[in-house]
């Protein structure tokens, strides 16, 4: 399972057969839900433009039971909205970061094999005159770079991009994200309006060059310095 299957159309046949049931589905983490069948369902996403400043969806669902998080909940809270920095904000030990991010790697079923193809694809990396890190990855398996190249733990993901073969992305700068949103469309998390993650499906070339074209242009501007 992947996020690109996180969208209304792959269970719309589920959610609106309980609708006519008289039943309230919640929504958690569904992405385009047409506007005509909002009204009889309840939405927890924390995605989009403003991620930074929603709950995110473990706080959401725990807030409806009235259950305060515990400290792993806590963990995975801060790992949802901020990845390993998220984690290190609220002071995380070492092995609570590696206990999160290898639960959610294997949450993802990353293989053994695309962590090894990750790690040959981040010593290929290439970095641009702006700073940009580009790593060509074989799969779309991106945790598999981020973890290893978080500036929270003394890498940098920053300015990443991300090429996969379904899939283009980019991780930094929250203007840089809002600029791709509006050209692009796609999706968007984190701790956005600052900084956080964009990502496009299956790009056509001509977009995954165009992508690489605007994310320096935009970082060359002094603004994102």
């Amino acid at each position: 399972v992947t996020w690109a299957r996180a969208i209304f159309s792959s269970y719309e046949s589920e959610i609106r057969d309980a609708v006519r049931h008289g039943n309230r589905p919640v929504l958690v983490e569904i992405r385009d839900v047409p506007e005509d069948i909002r009204p009889y369902v309840d939405v927890i996403d924390h995605h989009g433009a403003e991620s930074g400043k929603r709950p995110t969806a473990l706080e959401a669902v725990l807030s409806r039971f009235g259950i305060v998080p515990t400290r792993e909940q806590q963990l995975i809270i801060a790992n949802d909205r901020g990845h390993i920095a998220g984690m290190v904000a609220i002071h995380a030990t070492a092995d609570e970061i590696a206990s999160i991010r290898k639960q959610d790697r294997e949450a993802q079923g990353i293989s053994e094999a695309e962590e090894a193809a990750a790690e040959t694809a981040i010593a290929d990396r290439c970095v641009g005159p702006s700073g940009l890190v580009t790593v060509v990855l074989p799969h779309s398996r991106t945790a598999a770079v981020t973890d290893r190249l978080s500036t929270g733990i003394g890498g940098s993901d920053e300015r990443l991009l991300i090429l996969s073969p379904d899939e283009v992305s980019f991780f930094g700068d929250g203007k840089v994200i809002g600029h791709l949103m509006s050209t692009f469309g796609g999706y968007c998390g984190g701790m956005l309006p600052d900084h956080g993650y964009w990502a496009l499906d299956n790009p056509s070339e001509a977009q995954r060059r165009r992508v690489a074209t605007i994310i320096e242009q935009c970082l060359a501007e002094p603004r994102i310095r």
